[in-house]
């Protein structure tokens, strides 16, 4: 979505729809335009459809919140000099952690994505356009709860703009089933209407098989197999999307929103500017102030990783600085998202941070085929591909005895196979406390890590204290 900069739309839109989902929602906007005189026309249901993004690639979301409380409380990194970031590790978080914030992050594009579903329905436009438009909104709803439902569990289901205060404050928490029936509803919603591909000026925009993937990830999470295998293989026999040949690419912003990338938090230099170079670089590698690292990747599982490219890729343990001094440092750190190129933007680099790519599609495949039909061909067939491409290198070399394809493994071995490649693949990507909840091995891999702490309690998040000030009707997650 790098061409969809009109200032004056982007900000004008901020203003409305965050005027009109205030906390207190008060009934009369305090700006100029409100939303009963905004949405008039195509050109303005657009604009708020795409206000809707910044609540992908805000702070309170994926940069850095949501990647936050799923990275920690995985054993593959190792907080160091942060203190929110050790209690996160150590299982010693409570209400008040910050990044708890994706709470407040979530709702607010709940909201926003609820506004426009009143709204928009009533312009006078072409009928398939609205409709794409819907689709936009139902998907960041349905994607939104998705995170929520599985952080907090249950919360409180809101299909309206607008709430009576007195009802916001005593406003409970959902059974999640609920929640999960709107998710599905939306994302089917989404998947019949959103287009298959946009023009190049409006790459970044939820396409079809973005609301797909999101679909199949969420039947897999319930664990209905055989929903999650057909929507992922219908992706795939698609052939819109495909692995990127150089796995460096998924990460080079010369080369982002690429063939492999189905749904990415979309950042541009100097205006909305990805954290993440910033804070995961380790010291010396970057300007902006970490001297002594934030996080490190957990030396026992770096050892432990296959000699690849994609490990070369993933993680560092040199680094060559601009005026070309070498750093060595004592410990594995995070590459994926360092700077591929000379300049040092501190957190404003133009990164995307890929929420969905193609490689995931085929290993919610695999997983899923594995368990409806045991290691069949097709199953061996997707987690291969991702192998190979994570073995080859740029020459077209390949290191096959680290990571040869897999053959002959029982439905149980194959199952552990494909959770170790997710885990391989998608390492730093924010995927690893979802995988290891919705798996049930959470509080296993962490106690074998030397986490005591980890208890089923850890199995949602609290509800964030600040939500539980405002609103009385909450229950706070036991344990909490």
């Amino acid at each position: 979505m790098e061409k969809i900069k009109n200032i004056y739309t982007s900000l004008l839109v901020f203003v409305i729809l965050l005027t009109s989902c205030q906390d207190t929602l008060e009934e009369i906007p305090r700006d100029f335009v409100s939303p009963n005189n905004f949405f008039n026309n195509p050109t303005e249901a657009k604009a708020a459809v795409y206000s809707l993004y910044n609540t992908l690639a805000n702070g309170d979301a994926y940069n850095i919140s949501l990647w936050w409380l799923n990275t920690f409380a995985t054993p593959n990194t190792v907080p160091m000099t942060n203190v929110d970031a050790q209690v996160m590790g150590n299982f010693n978080y409570d209400a008040l952690h910050p990044n708890l914030d994706y709470y407040r992050g979530a709702f607010k594009a709940i909201l926003r994505s609820n506004l426009i579903l009143e709204k928009v329905p009533n312009i006078l436009m072409d009928p398939t356009e609205r409709n794409a438009l819907l689709g936009e909104a139902r998907f960041m709803r349905g994607l939104h709860y998705f995170n929520m439902v599985r952080l907090f569990g249950d919360v409180p289901l809101m299909t309206s703009s607008t709430i009576l205060l007195n009802e916001a404050r005593n406003n409970p928490r959902v059974n999640k089933e609920d929640i999960y029936n709107l998710i599905i509803e939306d994302l089917q919603f989404a998947s019949e209407w959103l287009p298959i591909t946009y023009p190049s000026s409006e790459v970044g925009r939820a396409t079809m098989d973005a609301a797909k993937t999101v679909l199949s990830l969420v039947h897999l999470t319930r664990k209905e197999f055989q929903e999650a295998r057909d929507i992922s293989k219908e992706i795939i026999d698609a052939g819109n999307y495909s692995l990127v040949a150089d796995y460096r690419h998924l990460y080079d912003p010369a080369f982002k929103n690429n063939e492999e990338h189905i749904l990415s938090a979309q950042y541009l230099l100097f205006r909305v500017g990805s954290w993440f170079d910033s804070w995961m670089s380790p010291p010396g590698s970057n300007g902006c102030g970490f001297a002594d690292g934030q996080l490190s990747v957990n030396p026992e599982w770096y050892e432990q990783y296959p000699e690849t490219y994609r490990k070369e890729i993933s993680m560092m343990t040199t680094y060559v600085t601009t005026q070309g001094n070498l750093i060595n440092y004592d410990r594995p750190y995070i590459k994926k998202f360092h700077a591929w190129g000379p300049e040092i933007y501190c957190y404003g680099n133009d990164l995307n941070f890929p929420i969905f790519r193609f490689a995931e599609v085929l290993l919610i495949f695999a997983e899923a085929e594995n368990e409806v039909n045991g290691p069949s061909l097709a199953a061996y067939e997707t987690i291969n591909r991702v192998r190979k491409r994570a073995r080859t290198y740029p020459d077209g070399s390949e290191a096959v005895d680290e990571l040869p394809d897999l053959a002959g493994l029982s439905q149980a071995e194959f199952r552990e196979a494909v959770y170790e490649e997710r885990e391989m693949e998608l390492c730093f990507e924010g995927k690893s406390w979802f995988d290891l909840v919705r798996t049930d091995r959470l509080v296993s891999v962490n106690q074998a890590a030397g986490r005591s702490n980890v208890s089923e309690t850890h199995l949602v998040y609290p509800i964030p204290q600040f939500a539980m000030d405002q609103n009385r009707g909450l229950i706070q997650n036991p344990g909490y």
